[in-house]
């Protein structure tokens, strides 16, 4: 599959009318863990009274955990431990539910270093196709990782966050609507050179929150009193959504997708989060505002009200989608590393 019928905006637009989506696929190759390895780390890490209390939450939701296939995964959990807080009102299953927090914390931080080459040449490649010209590139992720974070300072590419400052920043989202340059007297030169916008939709590693305000640091500083800005894994994450600074972050993302970026590919995104697909993808999608090109391993659910869009095609390992009509011709660029290389 070449590029140009991935992101067919490339022979003439350039990369500013382009945007990525990635999930946990994405990560997968520089050393972080799948839902179901996320899973059984979490729960192999609750102590002795925990592991009891989600036994109990479990039972009366009529589940059974299966440490083999790390199911049901650590979003069903927090879904079924928050929701039993909330009913039996006991403060072991309150804490249930922060402990779970901070060990999908504790499972991505202790991940190795990780291996950043697939990441930076992605982001160095993108860099060659600005041509030496302003561009602006937004990427929506889910993950908490710092990958990209990492990467764009491998690549001498800017990665924009939405954070100011230097050894400690502090979060304003305004910065997403920025762009760097010099200024003359009666003129604005923009810098010349690629933007990543990078959205990170579930908050992050390196965030936290204090008084109503949103920070980052390197992960080594936070300390274990601070509290981390990251939606836990779980099905039901539409209300977490709704609170800052998450607000702003799907408030920034909706106003971009379909207007700043109208060519939008997924990698390891499996569109899961009903949350993201009903009020970010499918409005625009639907409306031919935004066409969206999705690389799986295989068809998901999530997909359901975007497969027959004429706006939307999907490569997929057996078989794949092409402007809402199936076809049986598969694709490895699911896999991260062959996603990036097809931009080299």
């Amino acid at each position: 599959m070449r590029l140009e019928e991935v992101l067919p905006n490339l022979k003439s637009g350039g990369l500013s009318t382009t945007g990525f989506l990635f999930g946990a696929g994405t990560s997968v190759e520089a050393g972080y863990p799948m839902m179901g390895g996320l899973t059984r780390d979490v729960v192999a890490g609750l102590q002795t009274a925990e592991r009891e209390a989600l036994d109990e939450v479990l039972t009366a939701n009529h589940l059974v955990y299966d440490p083999a296939r790390g199911e049901p995964n650590v979003e069903v959990i927090a879904d079924h431990v928050i929701s039993h807080a909330i009913a039996a009102q006991q403060s072991r299953f309150h804490q249930l539910e922060v402990r779970l927090r901070e060990l999908v914390t504790q499972v991505i931080l202790d991940v190795p270093p990780p291996t950043l080459d697939m990441h930076v040449g992605f982001l160095e490649a993108l860099s060659r196709r600005s041509f030496g010209q302003p561009a602006c590139v937004h990427i929506f992720t889910t993950n908490y990782d710092l990958l990209f974070e990492m990467a764009g300072a491998e690549a001498g590419v800017v990665i924009e966050t939405g954070f100011i400052g230097s050894v400690e920043r502090f979060f304003d989202p305004q910065r997403f609507a920025f762009s760097c340059g010099r200024r003359g007297k009666a003129s604005f030169s923009e810098h010349p050179a690629l933007t990543v916008r990078l959205i990170k939709l579930h908050g992050s590693v390196s965030w936290v929150g204090r008084g109503g305000r949103f920070f980052e640091r390197h992960p080594a500083a936070i300390d274990a009193t601070d509290r981390r800005v990251m939606i836990l894994p779980r099905r039901r994450k539409v209300m977490d959504t709704l609170h800052a600074p998450h607000d702003a972050l799907f408030t920034t993302a909706r106003n971009a997708l379909g207007s700043d970026c109208r060519y939008l590919v997924s990698c390891g995104f499996s569109f899961g989060d009903d949350h993201i697909n009903s009020n970010l993808l499918v409005p625009a999608v639907g409306s031919g505002r935004m066409r969206l090109f999705a690389f799986c391993d295989r068809e998901t659910d999530g997909m359901a009200d975007l497969k027959s869009a004429g706006a939307f095609s999907a490569g997929f390992d057996t078989c794949g989608i092409a402007n809402g009509v199936p076809h049986d011709r598969g694709t490895d660029l699911w896999k991260f590393s062959r996603f990036a290389a097809m931009f080299k």
